[in-house]
């Protein structure tokens, strides 16, 4: 983690692994949810590449949404259809080492990361204002940017589908 730049995914997953260790859920909790109509959107002059899905869960529908930075677009690895139908071939994006920024409406993301990943550079859309934990333990005590299940589980998927390498 490059807290004067933006994160790559692992980077982001081993901060949110390192924010909460004893945790049995997020990085444990992906297998029953369901990642569908993943959208494409090229930025093929700012080199991005911004990608939103649907995130079944427990009867509940969440929005990740990844912005993968400096993508070549003179690649062959994986072929992109945008969202208008265009096609784009890209160089495979790397896991460790693509910058992205991110988000997700889910509340563990919005409590416990979001205002972290705003901090790191890391956050896709506006600055949400620091949560403050009403008499409990913090939400994120340690501080830490990081990503809920349903960006991990989003990005395993662009794994299993050829455009992300890990």
């Amino acid at each position: 983690m490059n807290l004067l730049n933006e994160s790559s995914l692992d980077d982001l997953y081993w901060s949110a692994v390192k924010a909460f260790p004893k945790t049995t859920k997020r990085q444990y909790a992906i297998d029953p949810i369901v990642i569908e109509n993943i959208r494409w959107t090229p930025y093929v002059g700012l080199k991005t590449l911004f990608v939103r899905a649907e995130a079944k869960n427990e009867d509940r529908i969440y929005l990740p949404m990844i912005l993968f930075k400096n993508v070549n677009y003179d690649g062959k690895d994986f072929k992109v259809k945008s969202t208008i139908g265009l096609q784009y071939q890209i160089s495979k994006l790397s896991y460790e080492e693509t910058h992205v920024s991110l988000r997700c409406n889910c509340n563990d993301f919005r409590y416990r990361f979001s205002y972290y990943d705003h901090l790191d550079k890391s956050l896709y859309g506006r600055k949400p204002a620091k949560y403050e934990s009403q008499g409990g333990a913090p939400a994120n005590p340690s501080n830490l940017p990081g990503m809920c299940k349903h960006l991990i589980k989003t990005s395993h998927i662009l794994i299993e589908m050829g455009a992300l390498d890990y």
